[in-house]
């Protein structure tokens, strides 16, 4: 059958369609990967000791996460996408019996999260980092002189463990990161051309709420949260409670801004969801990790205390709700902005600019004194 050319910018004279071939937004696979709180308990098992050996294997592969973000000095971003692939493939396809084993693929999934997000490292620093973590914190019958031989089978592992992760989840890598979306929600682009007509009593406790929900975000991650919502659910819960703590213990007259969760997240929001997705925390909490960042009590909330929080329009027929996506395209497709967001970027620039130079400069001195050191070594004297 012949194809009629699209009218479009892409099309030549000749009626040849680039867009057909390469299109302008490539769509990967997106699976369902929000479950109810019994579905993913029921998942532990109703064997109390396998139940146990199970989590106690779960919470060494969250600390191999832990501990190789910080040696490999990963971003918060980074670690949360591990956390996120670890327990979609805990909950569809389960861990391998040996512990081992189940480094060698938290290794893999570290891999795969930090290509999503762009924060790669060499092969070889992933498998001096998971060797080191093996030979420290597992018992393991290989001694200190098979080190070579145990770095060889973590890189053919990493190959092997990546592979089969890949196929077995689709291709699909949407994380939806609530670490990265509450980045983007409230960037600098969203603070100047959406959020200018905010009160300045908000505007000025807003930025700490902010700061607040990101270390939730990260401390959330530790437990199964990601498979309880999707990642717009889980940012605006992450405010939420970071706006209830701030009620309680410094100001009992807060409230967010009339609609300030429908205008910013893509799902209907009410007081009763809030309530349900923190008390099945909760229920998280009690049947997975014993950590100290969690919540306990602090998840036990009202609906007349959220209520006192949210200030939204109840959700009807006529309330708009947008699709998946930070950037609404018919809002930004004109390219205009305010005035203060191109102030922003023009001081962010600048101060680039100046650290820039600056770091060269010092770079530059340093070269130089080292030269000057080579050329003139200075004698030991005898004592």
């Amino acid at each position: 059958m012949a194809q009629v050319a699209a009218k479009s910018p892409a099309t030549t004279a000749d009626g040849f369609n680039a867009r057909i071939l390469w299109p302008d937004m490539i769509k990967t696979p997106d699976n369902k990967w929000v479950c109810t709180c019994k579905e993913i308990v029921d998942r532990l098992g109703t064997d109390p000791r396998v139940a146990g050996e199970l989590k106690r294997r779960m919470e060494k592969c969250l600390m191999y996460f832990y501990v190789m973000k910080k040696q490999l000095k990963l971003f918060d971003h980074t670690y949360t996408a591990a956390c996120i692939l670890f327990f979609r493939y805990w909950f569809a396809f389960g861990l391998p019996p040996a512990l081992t084993d189940c480094i060698h693929l938290s290794q893999a999934l570290l891999v795969t999260a930090c290509k999503t997000v762009e924060n790669n490292r060499p092969i070889d620093v992933y498998v001096k980092g998971t060797c080191e973590f093996l030979l420290r914190d597992i018992p393991t019958s290989r001694g200190r002189q098979n080190i070579e031989k145990l770095r060889w089978e973590l890189r053919d592992k990493l190959v092997a463990y990546e592979k089969q992760i890949l196929c077995q989840m689709g291709f699909d890598l949407n994380l939806h990161n609530p670490k990265e979306l509450i980045e983007e929600i409230f960037s600098g682009f969203f603070r100047y051309n959406r959020d200018f007509q905010m009160s300045e009593e908000f505007t000025k406790v807003f930025p700490k709420i902010i700061q607040d929900a990101r270390n939730f975000i990260i401390q959330a991650g530790t437990q199964p949260v990601s498979l309880l919502c999707d990642g717009f659910t889980f940012t605006a819960l992450s405010l939420v409670f970071c706006g209830l703590q701030y009620k309680k213990n410094l100001d009992p007259s807060f409230k967010f801004p009339k609609n300030f969760f429908t205008a910013r997240f893509p799902f209907k929001v009410t007081a009763q969801l809030f309530v349900e997705l923190l008390t099945d925390y909760r229920v998280l909490e009690e049947n997975f990790f014993d950590l100290k960042s969690n919540k306990g009590g602090k998840l036990q909330v009202s609906l007349e205390e959220m209520k006192g929080l949210l200030d939204e329009d109840p959700p009807g027929d006529g309330v708009p709700v947008s699709d998946y996506s930070t950037y609404v395209y018919e809002d930004i497709k004109d390219g205009v902005v305010r005035e203060e967001l191109l102030k922003h970027i023009e001081v962010r620039v600048n101060e680039l600019i100046e650290r820039t130079i600056a770091q060269s400069e010092t770079a530059d001195k340093r070269a130089v004194d080292d030269l000057s050191s080579a050329g003139n070594p200075t004698k030991k004297q005898k004592k």
